[in-house]
């Protein structure tokens, strides 16, 4: 029978294997510091199948109806300023979330910054 070394963090147990991932999931949410990594939590409302696409607007993008709030803010953390405003315009049009689009201004200015090679 297999020995499982099960890890304890804030009460609840995880195998060795989802550690990190529950570990990024407490720094994103006590920092506000999202990653792509931070979109692939334990979860989360979508599939990691790259083929699905869903029937939203975009058929060739990024839909930020299919996927959770830290999802869209890991995805608009890398991307350009034309993709920023797209998603946001989509996510306007569509749930219009308050967490995304009460931060559009500052979403967009943090592409601009990425774009031209400015860190602050």
């Amino acid at each position: 029978m297999p020995e499982h070394k099960m890890q304890t963090i804030d009460g609840v147990r995880y195998r060795p294997e989802d550690v990190e991932r529950a570990r990024a999931r407490q720094r994103a949410a006590q920092a506000g510091a999202l990653t792509v990594a931070d979109a692939h939590l334990p979860g989360s409302k979508t599939t990691d199948d790259p083929g699905d696409q869903g029937d939203g607007d975009t058929g060739d993008g990024f839909d930020p109806a299919e996927h959770n709030i830290l999802q869209v803010l890991a995805h608009l953390a890398e991307a350009d300023e034309d993709e920023t405003a797209r998603v946001l315009d989509l996510e306007a049009k569509g749930e219009a979330r308050k967490g995304l689009t009460e931060r559009r201004a500052e979403l967009l200015e943090e592409a601009r910054k990425r774009a031209s090679g400015g860190g602050g």
